[in-house]
């Protein structure tokens, strides 16, 4: 008769089966506990591969452009702006040139415009010399600019304590801008010839009904120079004409 087994005795096989068990369940717990720890780590940040471009937002771009497309207009609401304040302002010295045609003139109002229009044909002779391609033309642009440059100085001679020199900002060469060589030689001596007239009917009128005798004597020695310009840009404006 075989001898019972203790009911609470373990063979040597079951217990190497439990003590392996128990080891590989304690290992699978520990490597789930590294993997959650891993989880709440950030990734570290990826920098682009070698080569690669950062394309920037359209309105980053736009920031970085001059306001202007290749064919010069604006490109953005700023700079179209800008334009048409240039442009309104061209406007209202030709109309306040146009103004004082006829009439009596405030001698502040003659010295003004004076020198607002002095200076518009300085900075567009200064244009035409750096950008402009015709020896001719380029030589009266020297001419205009040297001489209103002297007058201007007259000018502000006469003003001086009632009228303030025009901001060189405020001037406007806008029926210039964007021309080049034969272009521009052709759009300056288009203007100047319109430019001058204006001028001429001014002083002519402020010669005679100027509110100083001052002023009156400076639109009456003004006139030959101005009357010199315009026959000078005429004439090229003829030669221009037929030699496109």
């Amino acid at each position: 008769m075989k001898p019972l087994l203790h009911p609470f005795s373990i063979t040597p096989l079951a217990a190497a089966l439990f003590i392996g068990g128990t080891l590989l369940a304690a290992s699978g717990c520990k490597k789930n506990d590294n993997n959650t720890a891993a989880d709440t780590t950030a990734p570290a940040e990826t920098a682009p591969p070698a080569g690669a471009t950062t394309t920037l937002p359209a309105e980053s771009a736009n920031g970085m452009d001059n306001g202007m497309d290749a064919n010069g207009m604006p490109t953005n609401a700023s700079s179209a702006n800008a334009m048409a304040g240039a442009e309104a302002g061209a406007m209202a010295g030709a109309s306040a040139m146009d103004a004082l045609a006829s009439g009596p003139v405030e001698d502040t109002q003659f010295y003004t415009q004076a020198m607002m229009g002095g200076q518009k044909e300085i900075a567009a002779s200064q244009l035409v010399e750096q950008q402009g391609s015709n020896a001719d033309v380029k030589k009266a642009a020297r001419k205009i600019e040297s001489d209103h440059k002297a007058f201007g100085k007259k000018v502000e001679a006469a003003a001086a304590g009632k009228v303030t020199p025009p901001a060189s900002e405020s001037i406007s060469t806008i029926a210039l801008e964007g021309k080049t060589g034969a272009d521009l030689d052709k759009a300056y001596v288009d203007e100047m010839v319109t430019d001058h007239q204006k001028t001429i009917a001014m002083f002519e009128n402020a010669a005679k009904n100027a509110s100083t005798p001052e002023a009156k004597k400076l639109a009456e020695a003004g006139l030959p120079t101005l009357r010199d310009h315009l026959k000078m840009v005429q004439d090229l404006q003829q030669k221009l004409g037929a030699n496109p």
